[in-house]
């Protein structure tokens, strides 16, 4: 009796535990996305130091905003809970999965599996090639310089721009952001900025100046 008792209640699980498993996210090694955007509130979601909601709040975000998916989602206190930080960088801290959506790039294409496109850039292996505006100092007028460009889907690309004595800038993009470069500390002081023009992305790496269009990044 206790044995079919046990088996039957196993059983009539099994829809529940398959349910449970299907709204996990997967991590982007896996097949799942690089990115998520905060949705489905009209407040604030917040961030925890562990994976429940009595846990301490590290920050909030409001609906839009950009949390990168760092693999390891899993349930917990009776939610499932996601591992993230902000795109780019930023504390990191656990979400309910509920709150959090698959980020799509600028082409509408959602940003799913690993991100490669630095590793092909790095090889050589480009998407595409052509010319961009630049410039190398302070004041000096724009010139063209040569770029190849590694696009990993949903707005995930590397820009690596050819400089003058042999050297090499590399212009890192997520979602269709432009989130850092390539300046190491040998370099010196050089901080990132970059804006935006309409479809125009204006990178600025210390003195360096790029102007990296959008379809560059994206493609088309």
């Amino acid at each position: 009796m206790t044995r079919t008792i046990v088996l039957t209640v196993l059983v009539a699980s099994l829809p529940a535990l398959a349910e449970a498993a299907a709204d996990v996210p997967r991590s982007p090694d896996d097949g799942g996305p690089r990115t998520f955007v905060v949705a489905n509130t009209t407040g604030r979601v917040n961030l925890r130091e562990a994976r429940s909601a009595s846990s301490r709040s590290i920050a909030s975000y409001a609906a839009g905003a950009l949390l990168d998916n760092l693999g390891d989602c899993r349930a917990a206190d009776g939610r499932v809970w996601c591992d993230v930080q902000p795109l780019g960088g930023g504390p990191r801290g656990y979400v309910a999965a509920e709150f959090l959506a698959t980020a799509t790039g600028p082409d509408g294409a959602p940003a799913l599996g690993p991100d490669d496109s630095a590793l092909r850039a790095g090889e050589g292996r480009f998407d595409a090639t052509g010319r961009i505006p630049c410039a190398q100092d302070a004041g000096q007028p724009m010139t063209d310089c040569e770029f190849g460009v590694a696009r990993a889907g949903g707005g995930y690309a590397t820009v690596v721009i050819k400089r003058p004595g042999n050297r090499t800038r590399a212009v890192f993009f997520r979602l269709g952001i432009p989130i850092g470069a390539d300046s190491s500390e040998a370099e010196g002081d050089k901080p990132f900025r970059a804006t935006k023009e309409q479809d125009l992305n204006l990178i600025r790496v210390g003195d360096e100046r790029y102007e990296i269009p959008d379809a560059v990044v994206v493609g088309g």
